[in-house]
């Protein structure tokens, strides 16, 4: 382990260090990956992964891996029981495997899809109230040591941590998610309608970023209560919840605020674009019969641009005609069951974040200097940064000869062009090798990183 890791270890402030960033997380995915960015400086395996169970198979899910070939794992099943993970994870003992070719434990399945040769494991389980839900798997060293009974001992008592974080970050989500959510149709509710509109007016004056809004209202619904009952009522109205996701685009935020009454708020839509999905609305409403073909419904749908006046005028009539009650948040005890829910929240999470890192820039061209030094051989030099992104660089090295392959550890160091001429110091791990055009990954890039973060905005 790393000269500066031990001394901070010894250092009886190395768990308050570790906890302080956990306890600040405010989703679960913000505690994962400040638990993996965590492990990943400490440890520095080669590849190292987060599986949470399934509860309704005992499958292991490869939740997140950092390191190479993680695209072909992630999401990946384990059968139950099956390999280091499986173990961990029907006995709940932390594990420590020297040499995986003289452990019976071992699956070379994942190898054989990944091409990645596993040579040493740790593994520790993740557990509350002597509930396992999970495992973290660290998979060889970079310095290719194996791993040691202390690392076992030090992984299983950061796991401690990281289980009560998780399990707080989730149950705040899960309440907030209780409170924010119609618990008839899965919509969104009242109290998310007012936060969402109040945010689109914020972007409004700080980015110029225009945004829609319609208000559907579904006619005489009154009468489909008197002549089928509330029970298919409730039904209808969850159908056309469901008929208005599949319709509207993954960004477009769908809002039930009252009985029969939604909103929809379009981002980055003009009231041209609104006005084309009020029509397809419309339009499908004249061949859309629900339950069970038996009901026919209308709606009446209003547009309008979203502005601070705008915004007054429906909130103050949505509170006058629809006041909060105390029912208004559904209290649901399913939420206890934490091993069940956790995967399906975080997967929630990364759908609205896979929404915004589509409209992110994944490369930007550049021309920075910088410098690198392999990490294991004798060899350093200057480079030129090409193409950057939150993930990894393509860099040129200066000078024709070097010993660079891909798969190898760099540490580099470039400047950014910015105002600050900010420093950025990475290790990466390379891709791929084309004479002196080098392609590679961050190896441990840190959850939030505010002068990268900044760059890409500017």
């Amino acid at each position: 382990m790393d000269k500066g890791i031990m001394e901070r270890i010894n250092n009886a402030s190395f768990f308050l260090e570790i906890g302080k960033p956990l306890a600040k997380a405010k989703t679960i995915k913000d505690t994962l990956e400040v638990l993996m960015y965590q492990i990943g400086t400490i440890f520095q395996p080669m590849n190292w992964s987060l599986l949470l169970k399934d509860p309704k198979s005992g499958d292991m899910i490869f939740t997140i891996v950092v390191g190479a070939n993680k695209e072909k794992l992630e999401g990946v099943r384990i059968p139950k029981g099956e390999g280091i993970a499986g173990h961990i994870l029907n006995t709940g003992d932390s594990l420590i495997v020297e040499n995986v070719e003289e452990d019976k434990r071992f699956s070379m399945r994942m190898d054989e899809s990944t091409g990645f040769k596993t040579k040493s494991i740790i593994g520790v389980p993740l557990k509350t109230d002597d509930k396992i839900f999970g495992v973290i798997e660290l998979i060889n060293k970079i310095s290719g040591h194996n791993f040691t009974q202390f690392e076992l001992t030090l992984l299983s008592t950061i796991a401690e941590y990281a289980a009560i974080a998780i399990e707080r970050s989730y149950y705040n989500q899960a309440l907030k998610k209780i409170a924010l959510t119609d618990s008839l149709t899965g919509l969104k509710n009242r109290n998310s309608f007012e936060r969402t509109l109040n945010n689109r007016v914020e972007m409004l004056k700080r980015y110029g970023v225009i945004s829609s809004l319609l208000i559907i209202d579904i006619k005489d619904f009154k009468q489909i209560n008197s002549k089928y009952g509330h029970t298919d009522a409730d039904k209808v109205l969850r159908e056309f919840a469901l008929m208005l996701r599949n319709m509207l685009r993954a960004v477009d935020e769908i809002f039930r605020y009252s009985g029969d009454k939604f909103t929809v708020i379009m981002p980055q839509t003009s009231l041209d674009k609104a006005e084309q999905a009020k029509l397809r609305i419309l339009t499908k409403l004249t061949s859309e019969a629900f339950l069970d073909g038996k009901v026919n419904i209308n709606v009446t749908v209003g547009i309008r641009l979203i502005d601070e006046e705008t915004t007054k005028e429906i909130l103050n009539f949505v509170n006058k005609k629809n006041p909060l009650s105390p029912s208004s948040i559904s209290q649901d005890a399913d939420v206890e069951r934490m091993e069940s829910n956790l995967k399906p929240l975080l997967d929630e999470e990364n759908i609205s974040e896979d929404m915004v890192e589509q409209r992110k820039v994944r490369y930007k061209d550049v021309m920075l200097a910088g410098d690198y030094t392999h990490y294991s051989k004798n060899d350093h030099g200057h480079i030129t940064v090409k193409k950057l992104s939150m993930k990894g660089i393509d860099f040129e090295i200066m000078r024709q000869q070097h010993k660079i392959e891909p798969d190898d550890i760099l540490d580099v160091t470039f400047t950014l062009d910015d105002s600050k001429r900010s420093l950025i110091k990475r290790r990466v791990r390379i891709d791929a090798v084309k004479d002196k055009y080098i392609v590679a990954q961050f190896y441990n890039p840190p959850p939030y990183d505010k002068n990268l973060g900044f760059y890409f905005m500017a």
